[in-house]
This record gives C-alpha cells, structure tokens and sequence, in this order.
C-alpha cells in the first residue's frame, strides 16, 4: 500500500513465524476535520462483502467493514480487528486474538463468532460469491463449494469470543494479505438473516463496525456519505465527521465540479491530463491492475481457435491505446500480470519482466491479419462478427470505440459492434457469461501473480471467457499445492503459468492501469492502494 503522495508499487511480505503483534498505528490528534466530497466512476452495486467484485464498492465496505487486519501507512498490514496473531511453525495454523469492546455500529458486541459466520457464509455456494475462490487456502474450502462438505466444516473456529482459530489446506505466502478483502469480513449473523435477501442493498440494510457508517444510500441513487463511526474502536483517530460521494461517470462534469471546488477528487480524461499536469493537485495513482479484452469461447466457438485469438491480440496497438486514448492512466501491457506486484525471490527481478515471452503480446499487423485469416479457414469461415461488452463511463467508452477500430481496420471480416452498459449491469452480464467479447479490468486482490493467475483456471468463477488448458491448471495446481511452502519452486510455477496464458492468449492484455487525477492539496491522508480496494480513508482529513 502507498500513499497518494508518495509512490510504493509493492506491498509488504508478512511470513513470521510465532507469537507476532502487527504494527503499531501511531497516534494522532483527535481533531475533526471538514466534509470531504469524493467521487466514484461508476454507481455502488452492494454492500453485501460476501457479493463486492468491483472497486466502488471495496472502497465503500473498506471504510464501514472490520477486517482482522489491513494494509495501511507505509505500505504494511496494521492490526485492525486482531490486535496480534500467531502462526504455527508448519504454517497450518492462524490464531488471531481480538481486540476486546469490538462493536457494531447497533451496539451489538463483535466477536470472534462474527468472523465464523461470515467466512461460513461467503464460502456457502447458495450465497454464490464469486470471490469465494479466495477462500481456498482454508481448510475444506473447495469441498465445501464443490458440495461435498457443509460451510460449517470450514477451517475456522471460535475458540472464544476473542480468539479465532484457522487453519489452512496447505501453507499460503499471501494469507495475511487475502484476509484483507471483503469477503474475509465479519459478518452479524443475526442482522443478515433478519434482512434476509435485501442484506446489503441499501445502507439501512448494511451493519457497519469499521471508521465510517454507511447513510444516504437507497441502493440505486447516486449520492451517499461515509459519517463517522464512533462505535468503531478507533475512532479518536479518525479525524474526518463525513465524506460525501456522489458517481460521476462523466469526466467533464467531475472536473469542472472540482474547478468549482464542489469536488475534492476526480480521476481525469487525456484532454485533462494535459491541461492539469503542472498543478499542485494533479496525481498520477499508479496500481496493481491490467485491462484486458476477454473473449467468450461459450458464445463465440471461433474463440477456441488459438490462431484467431492471438490474431486479436496482435491487432491492438497498445502503445496508441495508453498514449492517445488513456493518457496519463495507462502502460502498454506485455503480460497479464502488472508489473511491480511481485518480484523474484531468487533475483529480486520484477515477475512481469521476468515472465514476459517476448513478442508474444505486442501490435503486428502483418502476423495478425495472416493468423485471423488461417484461423477463420481451420473454422470454415470467411468473417467474424462479434459484439463488444463495456462499462459505460467515459474511460470504458473510448477503449472500446479504439478496439472496434484496430480490430475492423485490421482484421480483414471482422465486424465489431460495441454494447455499453452501467457497471452493476455489466458484472452481472459477464457473470452469467451473456457477451462475446469483454473490456475486462481487474485489480489484485493482494501483491502475487496468483491473483491474477487463477482466474483464468478452467473452473474460476471469473474465468468468464471460458478458456482452458490442462498444463495451465496442473501447474497452478503444484504452486498452490506441493509446491506452496518453497517459494522459488512456486515462482517459477506461476511464471510458467503466465508464459502459456501469453502463448496461447487466453486473455489479450491491454495496459497496466494507474489513475490520473485532481486531489486537493488540503486533503490529507487518503491512501492509495496498489492492490485491494482503491482507497483507506481512514486518515483522511480535510485541512
């Protein structure tokens, strides 16, 4: 995790073995700070953790939810719900202990119960979480989603009110860092069940316990606020009594609400980059995050071809794309997975240089149209014609109108029609798999290749292409498996994963994705994650 202002692109390794405190939060006045007025990109979807996929609402559920612990200042886990842990020699075995007082924004006592029944709850399939993957280091994880085993017969149990016990399948690197998501949050078990199927679809029916209590959300309007929580635990250090959001798809109107200082953020198109490049609030945000063009093999059966998806790979241009169309927010991507999530534990060279296959995603004309044109005649056809799924912000909106472009103008048949939907709408089409192409972006959800790796195993809940290769899955399988307690083994697992994802182009990377943006210099203290949710306003203050 970094701070906005200064610029930190990998997270910190935990792997301690022992009895461990997590750092420290150094204290800090306990003065209140003015409104804050934030802006999203797209509408807040849920509030549900078990259900959050996107990044507005990780942001909202990261400022009102509890996690046993989270990336804060300095790029390093803090101790939030467990005040420390320990963690047994095989690497098997977590006991968290809970800070005592830990209360809902009801009232009501958190405990260690909350944790169970939400981490029960998120792997339960008939909650149909499609981050429940993230849970599959837990002991019975998979079992429990492959319907063999009861959510009860989960890895993790109450010992007490304040002493959580898991315990793992296999040893993880990043299990410190995944419990940071959502879907590791705690859950009121009885207020879920009292609001039954409406959990999480507005803020009345949403329990915060975090800095912030979520108001003014119905659950569809655009405008809603973060006030402070002073049931949190922490409260005397969160300085900030409310920070309005509103979503704001269209750049133009955010950027002249900030120049009307109606705004304390707004991410900028490339017209506003140019124009804001010299003033003090101007940020370039980089992150843990790849924009990708995935392609529906279920809805196209001319996806299946390999030739044809590497010839849609070769078509793009990625240096126009990041230069003229996202500028400021964007590098041309030469793997999948960004570069500065995770480096070589032999050498210390970042993984993405290291995995690149050279050649292999780049803009060729020449090879594309010849692969498109092999591919279309081992298929039986003559042309393809396809339909392009994207958000309907204005970032989304330009990537696709470029990509029907390079694909029309250089793949002799290829039709391309755009379809451009609100994002709660589009994540619901691709999780169905209802489209054939997809203007796809995801973020890590902690600092590893696997990451982003695993979504592309043959049964991932986000593999929504429908991609599949057996020596894929079977070396993801060692670096998770037997291999998941030696590190270098395990690296060069996953980099081998990556090379044959880049090969056979399961998925046509993009850019790596930063966010280019005004912030107000009298804001201080929002920090800016390269993994995870966006944003931790937990120290945010309005001067």
């Amino acid at each position: 995790m970094r701070n906005i202002g200064k610029i930190t692109a990998l997270a910190a390794s935990v792997t301690m073995i022992g009895s461990v405190a997590l750092p420290a939060i150094t204290a800090s006045a306990a003065t209140t700070g003015k409104t804050i007025n934030w802006s999203e990109v797209a509408a807040l979807p849920t509030m549900d953790p078990a259900k959050s996929t996107d990044t507005v609402s990780a942001d909202a559920i990261g400022a009102t939810g509890l996690p046993l612990v989270q990336f804060g200042k300095g790029n390093k886990l803090e101790n939030e719900a467990a005040k420390s842990y320990e963690k047994s020699s095989d690497g098997l075995t977590y006991t968290f202990h809970l800070r005592s007082g830990l209360k809902w924004e009801n009232g009501e006592a958190l405990t260690a119960k909350d944790f169970v029944y939400g981490w029960q709850r998120s792997i339960d399939p008939k909650t149909a979480s499609e981050y429940a993957y993230l849970l599959d280091s837990v002991k019975n994880a998979q079992a429990i989603q492959d319907g063999d085993k009861q959510p009860t017969d989960l890895g993790i149990e109450a010992v007490d009110d304040h002493t959580l016990k898991v315990t793992l399948e296999s040893p993880s690197s990043y299990f410190l860092q995944e419990i940071t998501m959502p879907v590791f949050f705690p859950q009121n078990e009885k207020f879920v069940k009292e609001q039954g199927s409406k959990y999480g679809t507005s803020a009345k029916t949403y329990l915060s316990a975090g800095p912030y209590k979520l108001k003014g959300w119905s659950g569809s309007n655009n405008k809603y606020s973060y006030v402070k929580n002073d049931k949190y635990f922490d409260a005397k250090k969160v300085k900030t009594n409310k920070i309005a959001v509103q979503t704001i798809k269209d750049q133009n109107t955010g950027y002249n609400l900030y120049q009307g200082k109606k705004l304390d953020f707004t991410p900028l198109s490339p017209d506003q980059v140019k124009a804001s490049k010299n003033k003090s609030g101007y940020k370039e945000i980089k992150t843990g995050a790849t924009q990708a063009l995935q392609m529906n093999q279920e809805k196209v059966p001319e996806f299946k071809n390999t030739k044809i998806r590497q010839a849609i790979s070769y078509a793009i241009n990625r240096q126009t794309l990041s230069d003229k169309i996202v500028t400021g927010s964007a590098i041309p991507a030469t793997t999948y997975t960004p570069k500065g999530l995770v480096k070589n534990p032999n050498n210390n060279k970042d993984f993405a240089t290291d995995a690149e296959v050279k050649g292999a995603i780049k803009f060729d004309k020449k090879k594309a149209a010849n692969l498109f044109k092999e591919g279309l005649k081992e298929e039986g056809k003559s042309d393809l014609s396809v339909q392009l799924l994207t958000d309907d912000d204005d970032t989304s909106k330009r990537v696709a109108q470029f990509l029907q472009e390079q694909l029309e103008q250089n793949l002799k048949g290829m039709d391309v029609s755009i379809k451009t939907v609100p994002k709660k709408q589009r994540l619901k089409l691709s999780t169905d798999g209802d489209f054939q192409m997809l203007n796809f972006g995801w973020l890590a959800d902690y600092p590893d290749a696997s990451s982003f790796l695993d979504l592309y195993k043959s049964d991932a809940s986000y593999n929504y292409g429908k991609w599949q290769n057996a020596d894929y899955d079977a070396t993801l399988e060692n670096a998770e498996g037997k291999n998941a307690n030696d590190k270098k083994a395990q690296y060069d697992d996953f980099k081998k994963a990556e090379q044959i994802l880049e090969k056979e182009a399961g998925v046509a990377p993009l850019y790596y994705r930063s966010t280019a943006s005004l912030l107000n210099p009298k804001v201080k203290g929002v920090i800016a994650n390269p993994t995870g949710a966006p944003f931790n306003f937990k120290y945010a203050v309005k001067k």
